[in-house]
């Protein structure tokens, strides 16, 4: 790709600029923003909340150094809007002067440093530094005292909280270095413990330097296979994979027999919608089809008093995943690419229309995600490309997070961020590569993988049935590691500290030890993936102050076997996995009798796991149903068996919105597996409330 590069001067430009190349795009083009001319050197210091101004004087030696073009605007602008959505233009807004110019045309320091960029202080802003000491001192030299200052006062050991700004001399791009021939020190404000201060360049020059050769040139700019990038030695898994077994094609319920599903639930803002699909799939075009089953949730929706604004997140399931360009061009005519819902989207090749959706609002989120304060509803949605996390270019957000305790994160695979391309030989491989983008994620929003509730692999063209299991431990494993990502709360103290309060390390181990998690195989995944996780997660807050636990439990009767995992803040939320074995063969199909006493025996875990988390049952918002296709007649089968068994149960129970999801195969050879969510978000805010966390 062919890209412009806009430039400071500083170290952080200069370094994108090195990851481009690095990553194989082309720079044609620089480009600067600058204060106004007009203003004298020591005025040009403007401070912007955008752009860097001091140095920029030396731009113009930078492009010259790398013999490329250079196109330059003036800063005429301010930050108007302050706030986190910029979505419509602004007059005088400093964003806009970005947007003219274009139309017109502690890891990553050391990555810096190691890239060969030589680069000096140029201002500083912050406790620890003082103009005399380290202005004009290179970011190399200044590295370990840098760390020092990060441990004593918490210093941004790159400057990305204004603590100082840098100018760049030298890097592998440039073809001619920059010289400083004299400078002086500006004194913008005498604070007595943080000095504000910046470096005014007054003469300088371009000086040969030999040249790279490319053997160098690659050598400093890091190889893609980085070693602290991405770990990606996984065990060695057969190749021989197993034949693909014909869908079992799933009958089509007729009205009468659909009147004991129930397709939607609620508690109090929370609304869950379950299980639409077209029943005249066979007539429709792909439009059409999708066509209806959005004109299906709109409906619902309505009847709520909600929109499409305030759906929060899409399961997705698709019979055919050759259509998936198609179904996801349709699927954006109906959201707003501003801060859209997550969604996870896999291939069910037993559907019996081309589409299944279910989706989770909060009615009312639609309005105050876009509020300043956003405790309902706040989304992550980021499109750019970066060595962060995979970007989404869709009409879907990596996260939406609830009342600031909950996060639902967007189906991850194995992209790897810079590229977008799926990486990892293996399962095992992209397995790592999905969990440490979705640590990546959830390092932005205040949470890690050690504060995951519950988590869903799935799985395509696993070589036999077994392999399930050893992929389930390794995903339980990348939990409990944090997917080898520093884990930035291991070293937090906090002053009003006490023994209710769960912020220790071997804690959040446990959380992440027996946190629901169910390996399931489906025909195929977007991108040809192997491997897809979705993940639910607690915010910091809620794991410090609100005590979840977790715990497993097993137990037997004469033909199943259950295991049941369990995610508990009490009398606020639960997070359930059931999982049903039987020990009658695999390819068995399951007998009306034998049907009804499983779907009894995981409404009776459900039951005894809600009894104690101490909720209730209507705080049951949905019932997620993965069966093994071979041992169903259809979905009616297993749908009758669950209606007819809740109506026997003690309590004065109703069955949540339910999904029903054909797979062809499910950890330990079980039969069936629920998946149940039921909570009190209310509560949960409110506890974090009283405990003045929001």
């Amino acid at each position: 790709m062919k890209v412009v590069a806009l430039v400071s001067g500083g170290k952080d430009s200069c370094y994108a600029m090195m990851e481009c190349v690095r990553w194989g795009h082309e720079i044609v083009v620089l480009a600067h923003l600058h204060p106004p001319l007009e203003l004298a050197p020591e005025d040009a210091e403007i401070d912007s909340f955008m752009y860097q101004s001091v140095g920029h004087n030396v731009v113009s030696l930078i492009a010259e150094s790398m013999e490329l073009p250079l196109v330059t605007d003036t800063i005429t602008g301010s930050a108007v809007t302050q706030a986190i959505d910029y979505h419509a233009k602004m007059d005088g807004d400093e964003v806009e002067d970005l947007f003219r110019l274009l139309e017109n045309v502690v890891e990553l320091l050391d990555d810096m440093v190691e890239s060969g960029i030589e680069a000096i202080i140029v201002k500083v802003a912050s406790i620890g530094l003082t103009p005399r000491k380290h202005l004009g001192k290179t970011i190399a030299t200044l590295q370990p005292e840098f760390l020092a200052l990060h441990e004593k006062y918490q210093l941004n050991v790159c400057g990305e909280g204004g603590e100082y700004e840098s100018l760049t001399l030298d890097c592998p791009l440039f073809k001619k270095r920059i010289v400083i021939d004299s400078s002086r020190v500006v004194l913008h404000s005498d604070d007595f413990f943080a000095p504000v201060a910046f470096l005014v360049i007054e003469e300088c020059h371009l000086e040969e330097k030999e040249p790279a050769s490319p053997s160098q040139l690659a050598s400093r700019l890091l190889s893609t296979d980085h070693p602290d990038r991405f770990q990606l030695n996984a065990d060695t898994v057969s190749e021989d994979a197993i034949a693909v077994q014909p869908a079992n094609a799933l009958a089509t319920l007729a009205p009468d027999d659909r009147a004991f599903l129930p397709h939607h639930s609620q508690f109090r803002n929370i609304f869950h919608l379950s299980g639409v699909m077209s029943a005249r799939s066979a007539t429709l075009t792909l439009k059409e089809e999708m066509n209806d089953v959005f004109d299906h949730v709109r409906a619902a929706l309505e009847k709520e008093s909600m929109t499409l604004e305030d759906v929060c997140f899409v399961h997705l399931y698709v019979r055919d995943m050759h259509s998936f360009a198609q179904i996801n061009d349709e699927y954006c005519r109906f959201f707003s690419l501003r801060m859209p819902p997550s969604r996870s989207c896999v291939e069910v090749s037993a559907l019996p229309a081309r589409v299944l959706l279910d989706c989770v609002g909060v009615r009312g989120s639609g309005k105050s995600k876009l509020l300043a304060s956003r405790v309902v509803r706040d989304v992550l949605h980021i499109t750019s490309i970066s060595a962060w996390a995979p970007n989404c270019i869709g009409p879907y957000s990596q996260a939406n997070i609830l009342h600031k305790s909950l996060i639902l994160l967007a189906g991850q695979v194995a992209f790897l961020p810079q590229t977008m391309e799926i990486i990892g030989a293996d399962h095992a491989a992209q397995a790592r590569v999905c969990y440490r983008n979705a640590g990546r994620v959830l390092e932005a929003l205040d949470s890690n993988l050690r504060h995951v509730c519950s988590a869903v692999v799935y799985a395509t063209e696993l070589p036999n049935r077994t392999h399930l299991s050893g992929l389930a431990a390794l995903c339980r494993a990348q939990l409990v590691a944090n997917a080898g990502l520093k884990d930035n709360f291991g070293s937090v103290v906090d002053s009003d500290e006490s023994d209710d309060e769960v912020d220790k390390d071997a804690e959040r181990v446990r959380l992440a030890t027996h946190a629901p998690l169910l390996v399931v195989q489906v025909s195929r995944l977007p991108r040809h993936a192997l491997v897809e996780v979705e993940l639910q997660a607690f915010t910091h807050r809620v794991l410090k102050h609100l005590s979840p636990a977790s715990f497993v439990s097993t137990h037997s009767d004469s033909a199943w076997t259950y295991e049941c995992q369990r995610s508990i803040v009490q009398r606020a939320l639960c997070v359930v996995m059931c999982i049903a074995a039987t020990t009658a063969p695999p390819t068995q199909r399951l007998d009306t009798r034998e049907a009804r006493e499983v779907a009894a025996g995981l409404l009776h875990c459900v039951e005894r796991s809600f009894a104690l988390a101490q909720l209730p049952w209507n705080r049951a918002v949905h019932f997620r149903v993965f069966y093994r296709q071979s041992a169903f007649e259809s979905e009616l089968a297993i749908a009758s068996a669950f209606a007819k068994s809740y109506r026997q149960s003690e309590e004065d129970t109703v069955l949540p919105a339910m999904t029903f999801v054909p797979t062809d195969a499910i950890v330990n050879d079980a039969s069936v597996a629920l998946q149940v969510t039921a909570h009190d978000l209310e509560k949960l805010e409110t506890e974090l409330w009283l405990r003045k966390q929001i």
